[in-house]
């Protein structure tokens, strides 16, 4: 293993492995970072305690921690073990521990400290998975807060040094040359259409007949795994090479035909192997020499509307196709063939967005309310987006693991060490209540049924749940059967008979509170989430009133989610055992047709209304959440201001505009609307028609936004008068976006020599008039306009209005708004 490349950075590393405490190792595939590095330190590096190395995938955490032992020539479990969920082999003797990601996350919490731990090692950490962020976040705080002396190594293929240098900026950044053989690609681009596994199968015979030695398929999932090993064995046996064997690899095989799928074949045997993502970066297959990449990937999507995910196909980022490609030049010169064009490669992000961003967070949520934190709190790469973790303690809510005063629930204490998601244990809790309460046998043994289907993910051809159950075949029946197992185990509950049907939409009710979908019209649906569902016109769910919907999904384009799997709900079954998850409530809203505020009783389960039914009972706190909801969605302009109140909005907006020492709360449209509530709450609770509202005192409701000091700079900046030279007032006309106007008749301007300012800042526009009051002229600048045109204005105006004064230097005259005669008098 000393040959491996990674082997060229251990001196570097030793050197400074007792002076640093957080360390960077960047190295690619096949560089040995993930074997050679950890076992060297095992070996040669002098710290206190054993090494963790958190690994994102069940299969690569146990062949490592094999092939490490094996190195060692000891069993698994002596110095080196491993530990995951339902699978642990270590002893008092093992100091390299090879875990999974939440395996990680469960032992921080129970030992804040990681007492006798010395190291913690990060692979693989540029997939970025949600709780490998979660775990260095942990990890940094137990460094700083718990365990001064605890060392971080991160180690991938392709990191973002840059950016993990900002959180650790004085880590030790270390980078490995790989050892690859040259790679050869062509591009053979395939339409995703109902075709596509047909023809990746087709190419896979060419690249058989073409290349020697082993061959390795990238492809989405194990649904397209499966699709295209039947077409390889079942329509092409005669054309493919007695030598080759097929193997498949995915999440959800057994061990053994995991492991056959790595080993290499036997003597005289070549390899053609069929896998997912998973075989892309921690996996060593021996004696790859091509490898096809489909370019597609599942990749779980977060809707944020409906707070739900759901798993979808989408093509690879240029980081996946790079990794991809390098598993055929491991040993020798290899070959890619890319099923799609180098121009759609081209055209992709180097990496995928982090799956923080891009998940649903409720178990994350848990999980740093049991460390006692909020999300702000800790360090991240990069922080769970904010809207998410609302969404999160919402449905926590509704499951019960989580108080309206943001404390976990007696309940969720338990959670973790169930070993299943939160909607998952909600539905067991909710399932061991009701046993006991009902006196009903075989609840629970049904609860632990539903949540061996869902938990594992599996592909589900079926309407309903119990159809979906007897429909399991093969692996994946197997596997039910060993999640189910499982869970019997671990909630004490032994095989029942079947019971009611009816049970299973009252229990999936407890995991899908947000999803009880009741039937609107035609095929569409209305989920308690507040989002809309569609059914099929031919589904047999069609006749159903209420639903549980246990998956959807979105079609693209589309603004109705679709029905994947669900199951009927008697809602008065829901309500005889569960009257406190509804409400009736009085609900006010806005009628156009009446011009006033309504009311009605509502009879509602989350924000499905069952009933409704007319009131002449109003809260003054329903009537004015009634109105900011109308007002918040028409718009500031909707408001019956009049014209004295936006006249005098005109005249603040302006002030703020032209004198930015103003220190007035914002006037504009958009922040008095966002701060409707604390200028005009009160005063809505008195109005129920149009017409009251139109008669507030909308001057008054806006000044009081000011202060009283404020109000008087307001009179000094921008005056609602200008006192001409002739001791008359005239209006000041305020225009956003304008100078300030005055109309004002010429010989009432006599003697003053510049255009008035305000706030000896901004010039007022001048409308000269006639004595007639027909306007002459525009200016803001009055010294020009004495000195030009009033030459020509006097010429003309002066045969016209031969009563008015017009003397030759109107600066040196007096100001007047009267006749000569007057002026005589």
């Amino acid at each position: 293993m000393s040959a491996l490349p990674v082997a060229q950075i251990f001196p570097a590393l030793l050197e400074q492995f007792s002076l640093r405490q957080n360390f960077i190792v960047c190295a690619p595939p096949g560089a040995g970072k993930s074997t050679a590095l950890p076992l060297m330190l095992l070996q040669q590096a002098a710290f206190k305690g054993k090494i963790i190395m958190l690994e994102p995938r069940r299969l690569a955490a146990r062949n490592i921690a094999q092939y490490l032992a094996s190195q060692l020539g000891e069993a698994l479990g002596q110095r080196v073990g491993y530990q995951m969920r339902g699978d642990n082999r270590q002893s008092a003797n093992t100091q390299l521990l090879v875990v999974t990601e939440g395996v990680l996350t469960r032992l921080i919490q129970s030992d804040p400290e990681l007492s006798g731990v010395g190291l913690l090692i990060f692979d693989e950490f540029h997939e970025r998975s949600l709780h490998a962020d979660l775990g260095l976040a942990l990890s940094l705080e137990v460094q700083q807060a718990f365990n001064p002396e605890l060392k971080l190594m991160l180690m991938s293929a392709t990191l973002e040094s840059e950016h993990l240098q900002q959180i650790l900026p004085d880590a030790l950044l270390l980078e490995s040359e790989g050892r690859s053989f040259p790679i050869t690609y062509s591009y053979h681009p395939i339409a995703r259409d109902w075709q596509w596994s047909e023809r990746v199968a087709q190419r896979c015979m060419l690249a058989v007949s073409e290349q020697v030695g082993n061959l390795l398929v990238f492809l989405p999932g194990s649904g397209e795994i499966r699709q295209v090993a039947q077409y390889l064995s079942a329509e092409l046996p005669a054309e493919l090479p007695a030598e080759l064997e097929l193997h498949c690899l995915y999440g959800q095989l057994s061990l053994a035909e995991q492991q056959a799928a790595i080993q290499p074949p036997a003597q005289g045997k070549r390899k053609l192997v069929l896998a997912t993502n998973i075989a892309e970066t921690s996996l060593t297959i021996d004696g790859i020499s091509c490898v096809i990449d489909c370019g597609f990937e599942r990749q779980a999507s977060y809707h944020a509307s409906s707070g739900t995910s759901r798993l979808q196909t989408k093509m690879i980022c240029k980081a996946s196709a790079i990794q991809r490609a390098g598993r055929a030049g491991r040993l020798q010169a290899g070959h890619c063939y890319r099923l799609y064009s180098e121009e759609q490669l081209n055209h992709r992000p180097f990496a995928n967005s982090p799956e923080i961003c891009r998940s649903e967070l409720s178990r994350l949520q848990i999980e740093l309310l049991q460390w006692g934190a909020n999300a702000a709190e800790l360090t991240w790469l990069d922080a769970p987006p904010a809207a998410h973790l609302a969404q999160a303690e919402q449905l926590l809510i509704e499951l019960g693991l989580m108080t309206s005063q943001g404390r976990l629930s007696p309940t969720a204490e338990r959670l973790g060490r169930a070993g299943i998601g939160p909607r998952m244990f909600a539905l067991i809790e909710q399932a061991q209540r009701w046993q006991q309460q009902f006196s009903q046998a075989g609840l629970v043994w049904r609860a632990c049924q539903l949540v061996a289907l869902l938990e594992l993910n599996l592909p589900i051809k079926a309407d309903e749940p119990n159809q979906a159950i007897l429909n399991l075949q093969g692996a994946a029946k197997q596997q039910y059967k060993q999640q189910l197992g499982q869970l019997a185990q671990r909630f004490k509950v032994t095989v029942a008979d079947p019971i009611d049907a009816k049970w299973d939409g009252l229990l999936l009710a407890q995991a899908f509170p947000d999803r009880i979908a009741l039937k609107r019209q035609g095929t569409a649906y209305t989920c308690s989430a507040g989002f809309g569902l569609e059914l099929d016109e031919q589904h047999p769910l069609l006749k159903q009133q209420a639903l549980v919907v246990v998956d959807l999904y979105w079609p693209e384009g589309r603004t109705q989610a679709r029905l994947a799997l669900a199951c009927p709900l008697d809602l008065a079954e829901l309500e005889s055992r569960q009257a406190e998850r509804f409400s009736t409530q009085l609900y006010c809203s806005w009628s156009d047709s009446a011009k006033r505020i309504v009311a009605e009783q509502r009879k509602q389960l989350g924000a499905l209304v069952l009933h409704r039914q007319p009131s002449t009972r109003f809260e003054p706190r329903q009537i004015s959440q009634a109105w900011l909801q109308q007002i918040h969605s028409k718009g500031f302009a909707w408001l019956p201001i009049g014209e004295r109140a936006q006249a005098w909005l005109q005249r603040v907006c302006c002030a703020q505009q032209w004198f930015s020492e103003l220190a007035w709360p914002d006037y504009s449209e958009q922040a008095l609307l966002a701060e409707v509530e604390q200028w005009l709450l009160l005063d809505l609770q008195a109005c129920r028609s149009w017409q009251q509202l139109k008669n507030l005192d909308w001057l008054a409701l806006l000044k009081s936004r000011l202060t009283w000091q404020q109000q008087q700079q307001l009179e000094q900046y921008a005056p609602i008068h200008y006192l001409a030279p002739s001791g008359n007032r005239a209006t000041i006309r305020y225009q956003l976006g304008q100078a300030p106007m005055v109309s004002i008749k010429l010989q009432e301007m006599f003697g003053q020599p510049q255009s008035p300012r305000l706030g000896n800042k901004i010039a007022l526009t001048l409308e000269l008039l006639s004595p007639g009051g027909k306007a002459l002229q525009r200016t803001q600048d009055l010294a020009s306009f004495w000195q030009s045109a009033y030459i020509e204005v006097k010429k003309e105006m002066k045969g016209r209005y031969p009563k008015h004064p017009w003397p030759d230097d109107p600066v040196l005259a007096q100001a007047t708004h009267k006749t000569k005669r007057q002026l005589k008098q």
